[in-house]
C-alpha cells in the first residue's frame, strides 16, 4: 500500500475537490502532495492497480492524474479500465497523463486513443499542475450537475438510463390499464473491451452511435430506447407480443452483424447479443423485476457465444403448461413413416412450440444456414 494515501494538511475549503495522483515514484507522489496540497484534498495511489481500487470506492474524486510506466496495472491499462467502466461517473472522470522523457509522440497518441483528457509532462511546476486541476475539476463539477438532471444520453440522443426507466414504468403502467402485452429488450455489443483496445475510444464511441441508429430505426414511434451502460441498450416494446417481439430482435441481430467494419485491412467482426424478456399480464408488473429477468436472458445468449437472441416469453409457457401431453418427435416419425400424415400435420404447431426455445438458441447466421437447408 501508498505510504501516504491522503493528505491530512489539506484545508477545509479545499476538501471540495478531491485529486488522485498514481505514480510508482515516492518522490513524484510527495512532490504532487506538496504542491498541491495546500487547493486540493489530494490522495494517492503507487501503481494503477491500487489506484483504479480507489477510483471505485471513491465517488468524490473528481481529477485524475497518472503515470504511464507503473508496475502491476500501467497507464493505457488503467485508462482502457476508465473508459470501459460501466459506471457513466467513471467513465467520464479526466484522466491527466503525465509523461516524461521516456514517453516519446507515438506513447502519447496510444494514451490519447485509449481517451487521456490531456497531457502534463515532467519536471512540471506547482502553477501548472494546480491550472490542469482547477479546469478539469470544474469541468466534473459542471458535467456531474448536468448528469443528475439530464434526460438525454450526450454520445448517442437516447434517452439515457434514468429517462428510461422512467419511461418504462409508464409502458407498464399503460399496457396493464389496457390489458395490453409488453416486451422489454436488453442489447449489448459482443466483446466490446476487446473491441475497444482495436479501435480506441474515438473508434468505440462511433459503433455506439452507429448500434444507436439501427435501434431507432428498427422500432415503432411508440417503443423506447435508452443506453443502459457503456454498450448497452434498452427497448421498452408496450403492446408487443413474444413473436414480433422475437422477430424484431432476430433483425436487430442481422442488421448490426452485417456492419461493414474494417482496421488495417483486418475485418472486424460486430454483433450484439438480446435478452428478450415477455411478461404474462399481470397487475404487479414492476420495472426492476422485467429488467433482470431480460438480464438474466442476455447472460444466456452473451455466455453461449453471443451473435443471438434468448427469449424468456411468460405468456406461451403459460399456455404450453395448459397441454395436457407433450408431442413426440419420435412419435411423429413413427406415425410419418406408417403414411399417418393427417395426424403428424395436426401435431406439428404443438411440436414447433416446444422446439421454439431451441431456435431462439441459435445466432442469425446459424438460423440463416438451416432455412437455406429445410429450403432444399
Amino acid at each position: 500500500m501508498s505510504e501516504a494515501v491522503h493528505d491530512q494538511s489539506a484545508p477545509a475549503s479545499g476538501a471540495e475537490t478531491r485529486v488522485l495522483l498514481i505514480d510508482d515514484s515516492k518522490v513524484m507522489r510527495k512532490s504532487a502532495l506538496k504542491m498541491l496540497g495546500g487547493d486540493f484534498d489530494v490522495v494517492v495511489a503507487e501503481d494503477g492497480e491500487q489506484g483504479w481500487q480507489m477510483i471505485q470506492e471513491d465517488s468524490r474524486i473528481h481529477v485524475v492524474f497518472t503515470d504511464l510506466n507503473m508496475p502491476k496495472m500501467n497507464g493505457y491499462q488503467l485508462l482502457e479500465m476508465v473508459r470501459t467502466a460501466q459506471d457513466e461517473g467513471i467513465r467520464n472522470l479526466p484522466v491527466i497523463v503525465v509523461t516524461g522523457a521516456e514517453n516519446d509522440d507515438e506513447a502519447k497518441e496510444n494514451a490519447l486513443n485509449q481517451g487521456a483528457t490531456d497531457f502534463i509532462t515532467k519536471p512540471f511546476n506547482s502553477t501548472d499542475l494546480k491550472a490542469r486541476a482547477h479546469a478539469h475539476a470544474n469541468y466534473q463539477r459542471t458535467t456531474k450537475a448536468l448528469q443528475e438532471t439530464a434526460t438525454v444520453d450526450p454520445l448517442t440522443g437516447l434517452a439515457n438510463q434514468r429517462s428510461f426507466k422512467d419511461q418504462f414504468e409508464k409502458d407498464l403502467s399503460f399496457v396493464t390499464r389496457h390489458g395490453h402485452d409488453i416486451a422489454v429488450m436488453l442489447v449489448e455489443v459482443d466483446g466490446f473491451r476487446e473491441l475497444f483496445l482495436k479501435i480506441g475510444r474515438k473508434g468505440a464511441d462511433s459503433l455506439v452511435q452507429q448500434i444507436a441508429k439501427v435501434l431507432v430505426k428498427s422500432v415503432r414511434k411508440e417503443d423506447c430506447v435508452g443506453r443502459m451502460g457503456l454498450a448497452g441498450f434498452a427497448i421498452s416494446l408496450p403492446t408487443a407480443g413474444g413473436e414480433g417481439a422475437t422477430k424484431l430482435a432476430e433483425r436487430i441481430c442481422q442488421s448490426v452483424a452485417a456492419f461493414k467494419a474494417t482496421l488495417r485491412g483486418e475485418n472486424l467482426a460486430i454483433t450484439v447479443s438480446i435478452g428478450l424478456h415477455v411478461p404474462a399480464m399481470s397487475t404487479s408488473l414492476k420495472a426492476d423485476a422485467l429488467l433482470e429477468k431480460a438480464e438474466d436472458c442476455l447472460r444466456l445468449a452473451t455466455s453461449a457465444g453471443g451473435n443471438r437472441v434468448q427469449s424468456l416469453v411468460d405468456a406461451a409457457k403459460a399456455q404450453a403448461a395448459a397441454v395436457a401431453e407433450a408431442v413426440s418427435i419420435d412419435q411423429l416419425l413413427a406415425q410419418l413413416q406408417k403414411g399417418e400424415t393427417q395426424p403428424v400435420a395436426a401435431a406439428l404447431p404443438q411440436l414447433l412450440a416446444q422446439l421454439k426455445p431451441l431456435w431462439n438458441l441459435l445466432s442469425a447466421a446459424q438460423k440463416t444456414e438451416l432455412r437455406q437447408q429445410l429450403g432444399g
